[in-house]
């Protein structure tokens, strides 16, 4: 099931910690093979807003034509460059308790203000953290650099976002999926390449994991039309978490990664070796259309589809 997420930017937003939020989420979408997590952008008045670092952003909606959300986050900037946003308080207090409320620096502010941190922990950026003390006795305010408590996300700004969204995946989608997501960001960090082709699962494990192995099978059968990692697990009558563990164990992957893989090393097999049609090729490998396709292969090979034919096919002629 998707759940939506929808980015309030108010004016000065910080980029790093916006852009830290964001990125996990995307990261799972691409790591699960479907959209976990759909997200857009508010502006207060209009579509456009105003970034930390001095660009106009185009926003998907305004406050005023805003849709429904399963989750709402003020990206805020410091308490001092925060003003005061009377449309935005009436937005926030009439979703109060039909959505989940974040807020990433002084959009924490902005839920302490109106009252819908009382009673909750959170955190918020340092900058007028006595003058909320007093006025706001009821919150807990928590020492992290992030906190979830039920259905409230905050944390004080930077990169703490990209924490904060970990810990919001791990609770919503699972703590398997956020430690691979977790793991890539370090990689990319640390320049650690990750392998592009599924690992094998050797005969003696195979033996001794007969579930995983039926996993698998059960994953090469069904290219064009993928099974859910749901389904996978109902077919081979075990919990979606001990498939998870046998995948991470195993094959150093959560089942839809490790799918999209042998989906994806099965339509590059037909790219070199067939004259199909790149979009019938993706169609046929279970992916929704041509975009989907192209981008997937670009990031797990480093080049669209056509690039990486035409590559192979100036290759075969040099031999």
């Amino acid at each position: 099931m998707t759940q939506s997420i929808g980015f309030i930017l108010l004016p000065g937003y910080s980029s790093m910690t916006y852009v830290s939020a964001m990125e996990p989420l995307l990261m799972c979408n691409e790591l699960m093979g479907e959209p976990v997590f759909q997200t857009f952008t508010v502006a207060l008045a209009g579509r456009k807003t105003v970034s930390s670092l001095g660009n106009a952003i185009d926003t998907n909606y305004s406050l005023d034509d805003a849709p429904k959300a399963d989750v709402w986050i003020i990206a805020g900037t410091t308490p001092a460059r925060h003003p005061p946003a009377p449309e935005l308080d009436a937005f926030l207090l009439a979703r109060e308790g039909t959505a989940a409320l974040g807020g990433l620096a002084s959009g924490s502010y902005t839920l302490a203000h109106l009252g819908l941190l009382n009673g909750y922990r959170g955190v918020v950026h340092w900058l007028s953290y006595d003058e909320l003390l007093q006025k706001h006795k009821s919150i807990l305010l928590a020492s992290e650099q992030f906190c979830i408590d039920r259905d409230r996300l905050t944390c004080r700004g930077g990169s703490s976002s990209l924490d904060l969204m970990l810990m919001w995946i791990a609770k919503t989608v699972g703590a398997d999926t956020a430690e691979a997501i977790s793991k890539h960001f370090v990689n990319e960090r640390l320049g650690v390449p990750n392998s592009a082709v599924p690992r094998e699962l050797s005969e003696r494990t195979r033996a001794e994991q007969p579930k995983l192995a039926e996993a698998l099978e059960l994953m090469e059968n069904n290219i064009e039309e993928p099974l859910t990692t749901d389904d996978i697990a109902f077919h081979v009558t075990i919990s979606r978490r001990q498939l998870e563990r046998l995948f991470k164990k195993h094959m150093n992957a959560v089942p839809s990664r490790y799918y999209l893989q042998i989906r994806l090393e099965e339509a590059r097999r037909r790219l070199f070796k067939g004259n199909d049609s790149i979009a019938d090729i993706g169609l046929s490998c279970g992916f929704s259309s041509g975009a989907h396709f192209s981008t997937a292969y670009r990031n797990q090979y480093g080049l669209t589809p056509s690039e990486d034919r035409s590559l192979n096919q100036k290759m075969q002629l040099e031999k």
